[in-house]
């Protein structure tokens, strides 16, 4: 009797399963047919259920550092436009101006950062911007826009002293020397001082014993969290990584220190109606303005996190990339030099009015983007512009929980965009090179989502 109920009760779930997914289906094609959407070509795959192959394909891939090649490469195979299940989720890839815009902007609120991201990241920071959808990321936009628009950001003086530290730790004998972990540092070194006024890098021999446990459990945590996103929906079942937990515990401990520190400035404040330190009054300090709104200590440090995640990435790989490239070009380095000289003492004016730098960043940019890859979750069926049907030309049809992947690394290397010789560091390009169409160009993203912090970077 017990085994015939089970029977039974197994089967109406069976049906009832059955049931939604016929319903689902008809929905959908309903759907397609009103808005004239197609699905995208599918990327030849050897297993489409779960797409395990191209998510081992990618994991060996980014362990070699060709990960963006690879991913190139089936963009030249398929199309600019294409579809494949990997770690399990349905994605759609894609390159196209138009399909970027709609993501991004004409159909924004179709797409969220997605579960996806939030789970990946919660462990080092929680739910902050860059993982937030709906009314929690409006309301955080908007608590952190002001922090972005102050003047520290184009304050020479203020980077003085780290740019000093920086070149004194470059051989000046002519040795070889490996710039990107110096980079890194300063960028760290640079972000810490505007988020929470401290510095936090090696450069500084009078902070190298606190500070050098943190930086490498900070970069441990965010490659784990790079890892985490990769496995998708794998990663519940993926054993335990003590290297990255330990890597959480360590950062979180250092930042409680300086979020304590925010609270009891807040805290003078209220009693006395002054900071107490002379020196501060004038200053903006990202973490203290931010302990005046929020009282949750977990939630402050967890902002603070994030904001020295991209912070700090953002710098470090456009000096990489500016330092990578002209290392090689000693005459394009020395019109830099004399135009610089000519200047005078630099400031925010002068400097947008640098226009041979401006063409050298621009095409850094462009080639070794800040941002390769942006994912974004369908929350509804929806469609893109571009890319579906048999020639490609119609529209793209999203189902909701769908993924779709905008590569800014293949975007800027498209011959048809930006001419001959896409792949080849060439800044005079700019000179000429129209750039109206933004969502050609996306090295921050774009619409209501682009980087917050993109002024900071350069």
């Amino acid at each position: 009797m017990t085994m015939i109920s089970f029977t039974f009760v197994a089967a109406g779930f069976a049906l009832a399963l059955l049931y939604q997914q016929v319903l689902l289906h008809v929905k959908r094609r309903k759907f397609q047919q009103h808005h004239q959407c197609y699905s995208a070509p599918r990327y030849p795959q050897c297993e489409r259920l779960l797409g395990l192959d191209l998510m081992l394909e990618d994991f060996k891939s980014w362990k070699a550092g060709r990960l963006l090649d690879r991913m190139r490469s089936r963009f030249q195979r398929a199309g600019n436009t294409y579809s494949a299940t990997v770690a399990g989720n349905k994605t759609i890839f894609t390159i196209e101006p138009e399909n970027i815009k709609a993501i991004f902007a004409d159909r924004f609120n179709d797409f969220d950062a997605g579960w996806l991201r939030r789970r990946a990241f919660a462990p080092s920071i929680g739910d902050v911007l860059i993982t937030a959808d709906g009314p929690r990321w409006h309301q955080q936009r908007a608590m952190l826009r002001p922090a972005f628009k102050k003047q520290q950001f184009s304050d020479f003086a203020f980077y003085e002293r780290d740019i000093e530290l920086l070149l004194r730790t470059i051989p000046a004998d002519g040795s070889t020397v490996d710039l990107a972990p110096l980079f890194h540092t300063h960028a760290l070194t640079l972000a810490s001082r505007l988020l929470f006024d401290e510095p936090l890098a090696t450069l500084n021999p009078e902070f190298a014993s606190s500070s050098a446990r943190f930086i490498e459990a900070f970069n441990s945590v965010n490659k784990g969290n790079q890892r985490r996103f990769r496995l998708g929906r794998f990663l519940p079942l993926m054993p335990r990584d003590g290297s990255y937990e330990g890597g959480c515990k360590v950062i979180h401990e250092y930042g409680d220190v300086f979020v304590r520190k925010a609270l009891a400035y807040r805290q003078s404040l209220r009693v006395n109606g002054v900071s107490g330190d002379a020196e501060m009054k004038d200053r903006y300090v990202f973490l203290q303005e931010l302990a005046k709104v929020i009282d949750d200590p977990q939630e402050l440090r967890n902002h603070l996190l994030g904001m020295l995640l991209v912070g700090s990435e953002t710098t470090a790989s456009l000096l990489t990339g500016c330092l990578s490239l002209l290392s090689s070009r000693p005459h394009l380095w020395a019109k830099l030099h004399r135009e610089a000289i000519g200047l005078g003492v630099p400031n925010s004016e002068s400097i947008k009015s640098f226009t041979s730098l401006n063409h050298v960043i621009n095409e850094v940019l462009r080639l070794y983007p800040i941002l390769p890859l942006f994912g974004r979750m369908a929350n509804k069926d929806t469609f893109l512009p571009v890319g579906g049907g048999p020639f490609g030309t119609s529209r793209v049809f999203v189902p909701k929980g769908a993924l779709a992947m905008i590569n800014t690394h293949s975007l800027h290397r498209r011959p048809d965009i930006f001419r001959n010789a896409a792949g080849e560091f060439k800044p005079e390009r700019w000179a000429s090179l129209k750039t109206s169409d933004h969502w050609s160009y996306l090295p921050f993203g774009g619409g209501p989502r682009i980087c917050i912090g993109r002024e900071f970077s350069w």
